[in-house]
This record gives structure tokens, C-alpha cells and sequence, in this order.
């Protein structure tokens, strides 16, 4: 899942609702995030019904309908915006479960800048905004992660320009060859010769667009010795060659 723009967060609360409190039925054109941090509260999202409670996380997107009461809930409510009609943000009306201990210091800091509005607090909140989002949509996968399999992504991600083989990542993480492979491409749904070789272009595309190297130098650089398959794997894998991806940034200034 990934962003292909910035979401911006224009509106930040933090509030305890009373039973008064309600919001009516009529749709927006924005994002609404709202954490339950205590109590609980019932609502309508495009016509489905939702009882949520300390925990929960709703998500409610443009061009939904949204209508809501309690009987006294505590939740931070976070808006935002995109440039785009379709919003890369692919969660459910509701997340139940979510830990919000690790938010409550992103939310008391956004909440204090809002507030005083210093110079540049609309790039601070910005960013732990940007926190925020990562932690709800990211956090989870990095927390569960195999141990074995981040060591080795590490040590792909230090050392992609030396020569990495299979046996040698086993013997990293003390654990047979084959079982070390097998259980790598379970849990990335890649083999690690793939994953490498990812890194690898990741980092050539990133050298090419500096424009400090030519190509040659490049494919050295991020450890492919045959400038042909260099060259071959790029275009398969970016699906544009290396002279062209490097061309196509030329006049843009990094």
C-alpha cells in the first residue's frame, strides 16, 4: 500500500463528547480519521451501522455520508486532503483493536503545536501526521516481522554491493540453507536473490537520477559485474532502460 501523494491533514481535535454531541448526515470531501481513546459511539457511514469503542479506529473517506452520537466518548479526530480524486488510503470504516499507546505521544504533540501555532508548526503537525499514518497503516507489519528475515533484509540493505549468497545469509542467522530460503519467500513472497536484487535496482535508479555516473559506473557501484545483465534486469524490473531512466532525469535538479 502506498502513497502516490501527500496527504495533507488540514483539521486536528482532541475532545470529550457529551451525550449533545452528534454529527449529521451529509457527505464530505475530505478524510476523517477518529481514534476512540474512551468511552463509546454509534455510527452511520454510507448507511451502515457501526457501534465502536476505546480502540477503534474509523475511517471515513470523500464523498462518504457520516452520522454519529453518543453517550460520552473521548477521540481524536484528524482531517485530511489529497490531490486526488482517489485516495490511496485503503482501510475499512472501522479498525477494531488498535493499540493506542504509541499514538498518544504523536497526538499530544500535534495537539500542542495546533495549538500554539508557532512558526512552522504546520510542517511539524505535517510530519507527525505522517507518523501517525505510518503506525496505523505500517507498524503492525514491521512489529510481526520474523527476526530472522529483518536481520537479513538489513544486512542486504548495508552490504548490496559485495557479493550475497544464500548460504552465507543462513549462516548469518544460523539456520539451513534451504529451510532459510523457504521461509524467506514465505514471508516476503520473495526469494532472497530477488530481494537483493531489488535493493540493488532501488539503489541504481537513485544513483542514475544524481547523474554523477554513467551507467557503467553505476552497475559497479550497486554490485552487478556484467554491464548487459545490469542493464537487462533494470529495464525488467523499472521496465525503461538504464540510459533512458538516467536521460529522463538529466534536467531535473536533485
Amino acid at each position: 500500500m502506498n502513497f502516490s501523494v501527500y496527504p495533507t491533514m488540514i483539521y486536528f481535535v482532541q475532545k470529550e463528547c457529551s451525550t449533545n454531541w452528534k454529527l449529521n448526515g451529509r457527505h464530505i470531501n475530505f478524510c476523517d480519521l477518529v481514534f476512540v481513546q474512551k468511552g463509546s459511539a454509534d455510527y452511520i457511514i454510507d448507511n451502515n451501522r457501526y457501534h465502536v469503542e476505546a480502540g477503534d479506529v474509523i475511517c471515513i473517506q470523500p464523498g462518504s455520508s457520516r452520522i454519529a452520537s453518543t453517550t460520552g466518548m473521548t477521540c481524536v479526530s484528524i482531517d485530511f486532503i489529497t490531490d486526488e480524486k482517489d485516495l490511496p488510503l485503503n482501510l475499512p470504516h472501522v479498525t477494531s483493536g488498535v493499540d493506542l499507546t504509541d499514538f498518544e505521544p504523536l497526538f499530544n504533540s500535534i495537539k500542542y503545536e495546533w495549538l500554539l501555532q508557532t512558526e512552522g508548526y504546520q510542517l511539524k503537525c505535517q510530519a507527525l501526521f505522517g507518523m501517525i499514518l505510518y503506525k496505523l497503516l505500517y507498524q503492525k507489519n514491521v512489529t510481526d516481522e520474523n527476526p530472522h528475515i529483518r536481520t537479513i533484509k538489513k544486512y542486504v540493505i548495508e552490504y548490496y554491493q559485495e557479493p550475497i549468497t544464500v548460504a552465507e545469509m543462513a549462516k548469518l542467522v544460523n539456520l539451513n540453507p534451504v529451510y532459510c530460503g523457504a521461509l524467506f519467500k514465505k514471508e516476503t513472497h520473495k526469494t532472497i536473490q530477488e530481494f537483493i536484487t531489488q535493493v540493488r535496482i532501488n539503489k541504481a535508479a537513485n544513483l542514475l537520477q544524481l547523474s554523477e555516473h554513467n551507467v557503467s559506473e553505476v552497475a559497479a557501484l550497486t554490485g552487478f559485474n556484467d554491464i548487459y545483465y545490469f542493464s537487462n534486469t533494470f529495464k525488467k524490473i523499472m521496465n525503461i532502460s538504464p540510459t533512458e531512466y538516467r536521460n529522463n532525469h538529466i534536467n531535473i535538479n536533485y
